[in-house]
């Protein structure tokens, strides 16, 4: 039973590490493409013509509201804290220095880091107050 449940939970540790680095990877290429969008709009205006400007400017335009609408640097960050809480727990239990009773608390309480996803959506009476 004991070594079952150490199994599983280094599973969990193991796929909230990779959920980590993938929001991480997902936040960190939206991030370039903005700045690099917004970069290159801003240095070759003349160069890019009318269609391209636009495309560029879209896409660094959409590159933010993602990353802002889905909070996914936010969420990565939830599943590394996750999965550390959680990881050093399980050291702690395979040492003897805390109980099942423990482990268990720590999946909770890591689960809770995780939270839910939350899309922000600006309301019409925000856009109204600026």
């Amino acid at each position: 039973m004991t070594q079952e449940m150490l199994e599983k939970m280094e599973s969990q540790t193991n796929r909230w590490h990779r959920s980590a680095v993938i929001l991480h990877s997902i936040s960190v290429t939206l991030g370039v493409t903005s700045v690099l969008s917004s970069l290159i709009v801003a240095t070759f205006i003349d160069e890019l013509g009318s269609f391209r400007t636009k495309v560029f400017a879209g896409l660094s335009a959409a590159s933010v509201a993602i990353l802002e609408t889905t909070g996914v640097g936010r969420k990565g960050n939830g599943f590394r804290q996750a999965q550390r809480h959680l990881k050093a727990e399980t050291i702690r239990f395979r040492e003897g220095e805390s109980s099942v009773k423990d482990l268990t608390q720590a999946f909770t309480e890591a689960e809770l880091m995780i939270g839910d996803l939350v899309i922000k959506m600006p309301s019409t009476s925000d856009a109204e107050q600026k």
